[in-house]
């Protein structure tokens, strides 16, 4: 390798591991060596971008506009800090240094997810790669919000509906910024422990098909139990008397894992 191809490996490698400052110094050496070189341009912008120094950023995203003229990431970017000059609110500021092995893929407990119908431009734009945020539940969906409680998306309908079931029963998840810009946020959702009635059912199946089959068959199993249990006594199960008392205390569950909001349905 180069000198050069030595310093980029080196600027990306703190770039990942969170080591700002490092990736800034990295950046601006290599264009002393190469002082058009746009990829060192970018890299500075976004890590300027995440100590919030909002003038050096702008700086160095309008040189690799300069360089090409129609860059979209630098485009988007300067974008982005016109928003947060405009609106008076820094970037969440991410000069805390988070693990490298945050996005690590374990199959049937993590998943990346892309979110669909996005928040505002200005929320989004505050958010920083490896911020933690929470899952609210709203109308048989989970919407993503930041620890801010500002709306960012929400979760396709079919993995909401699995982790609102999993999450009824008692089955506990983190959520983090992955990637974002302006137009795409995806997000990296971390099982932390599953309930007691689905713990031999992935929180992310590797089949999308069984993403709802697999509820329709916990369901069924549970129906054709308790049918079971009154066909042999002949009696009605003294349990049928607290259907009301279980469905609160179900939604009680809810809310100790994600934020639960009724609404009336319009």
């Amino acid at each position: 390798m180069t000198p050069q191809e030595i310093l980029e490996q080196k600027a990306i490698d703190a770039a990942i591991s969170g080591f700002w400052q490092e990736a800034i110094e990295h950046n601006r050496h290599i264009l002393k060596i190469d002082s058009r070189n746009i990829d060192a341009c970018l890299r500075l912008g976004y890590a300027y971008l995440q100590v919030s120094d909002l003038k050096y950023a702008q700086k160095f995203y309008r040189k690799a506009l300069r360089l090409q003229p129609k860059n979209n990431i630098a485009t988007e970017h300067l974008e982005k800090i016109q928003i947060l000059e405009k609106k008076k609110k820094l970037k969440t500021n991410n000069t805390n240094k988070f693990d490298p092995d945050l996005f690590l893929e374990v199959p049937g407990k993590t998943r990346t997810v892309q979110l669909v119908n996005l928040g505002k431009k200005e929320d989004l734009a505050g958010l920083s790669v490896g911020v933690e945020i929470k899952l609210k539940s709203k109308k048989r969906r989970l919407e993503v919000r930041s620890m801010d409680n500002e709306y960012i998306g929400t979760l396709p309908d079919d993995i909401s509906k699995r982790l609102l079931y999993f999450i009824k029963e008692s089955s506990r998840y983190k959520t983090y910024i992955k990637e974002i810009d302006l137009t795409q946020v995806a997000i990296f959702v971390v099982e932390i422990s599953k309930g007691k009635k689905v713990k031999h059912y992935p929180s992310f199946p590797s089949n999308p098909h069984t993403m709802l089959n697999d509820i329709q068959k916990i369901e069924n199993e549970e129906k054709e139990s308790t049918d079971g249990e009154h066909e042999d006594s002949g009696e009605i199960d003294e349990d049928d008397q607290w259907v009301d008392f279980e469905q609160e205390e179900d939604k009680e569950d809810l809310k100790n894992y994600v934020d639960v909001e009724e609404e009336d349905e319009e």
